[in-house]
């Protein structure tokens, strides 16, 4: 009869326990990121855009593994993409960056290259930072309770704004050429956004983020019609959270070319 009871009761606590705030979710993981030091990504994207005058719509496929060292200054990406269009393509890039020297080889040209990039190259290429900034100055439009590889998490479904969202998804820093070109202003482009995080209940650790965008790019060019439509979808896998992560350059990159651009003498 006592168990009885004691579990009676534990069912009614639970059922009483205070569900946590969407300010607490971001309030936590302000302090977890704060101290993340290292952790590891997968990426799997695939891109299809149109054109007008374009029969073929163009579908650019790629999946990555990165392993990031925050606090020592090293990144280290290995990327394979494959391009479907009137030419199909297939391409693999490994990618080293130490503080402010860049080391890349790519499939098509084996000899390593290197050259010296502006400190903050290696913030740009710090996934997790990028979309958790996107986060923390977002709307969180839905909070609900998840699992993801069987643990528990938090599922947060974000609404953020869309030039940041543009540049996150499309990684790109500044604004795009064809946007200054043709003038034009992202909210009337980006179409349709989505943006999910999952956040381990336990350690408050992102896991996975999914992002979609349907962008179309439409305008009358020398009194000619144009449009672009671009969709898009990112899948990000988030692991090995500050743990010793070997990122040491190969051999064959500590003796690259430094790299010059054409009209450089």
């Amino acid at each position: 009869m006592l168990g009885y009871f004691i579990i009676c009761l534990l069912i009614i606590l639970q059922g009483c326990a205070k569900p946590i705030s969407k300010g607490e979710i971001k309030g936590n993981l302000i302090e977890v990121l704060d101290n993340i030091h290292t952790y590891s990504y997968e990426m799997e994207m695939e891109m299809e855009t149109s054109a007008t005058g374009e029969d073929i719509k163009d579908v650019v496929k790629a999946n990555a593994q990165a392993d990031i060292d925050v606090k020592n200054r090293k990144i280290k990406i290995f990327i394979h993409i494959n391009e479907r269009n009137k030419r199909s393509k297939s391409t693999q890039t490994k990618i080293y960056i130490l503080d402010t020297m860049e080391y890349i080889q790519s499939e098509k040209d084996s000899e390593w290259i290197k050259f010296e990039v502006p400190r903050h190259k290696l913030d740009s290429e710090n996934q997790l930072k990028k979309q958790m900034k996107l986060v923390m100055t977002s709307k969180i439009k839905n909070l609900k309770e998840e699992t993801f590889k069987n643990i528990d998490c938090y599922l947060l479904s974000i609404e953020p704004d869309k030039r940041s969202f543009w540049e996150v998804i499309m990684e790109q820093d500044e604004e795009h050429p064809l946007m200054r070109l043709l003038n034009l202003d992202y909210e009337d482009v980006v179409k349709r956004i989505n943006m999910e995080m999952w956040i381990e209940k336990k350690t408050f650790f992102p896991l996975k983020c999914i992002m979609k965008m349907q962008a179309v790019i439409e305008k009358e060019i020398m009194k000619q019609p144009f449009k672009m439509t671009i969709d898009i979808k990112k899948t990000y896998c988030y692991y090995n959270y500050n743990r010793p992560l070997v990122i040491k350059l190969p051999d064959q990159a500590k003796r690259a070319k430094v790299y010059q651009k054409e009209w450089e003498d």
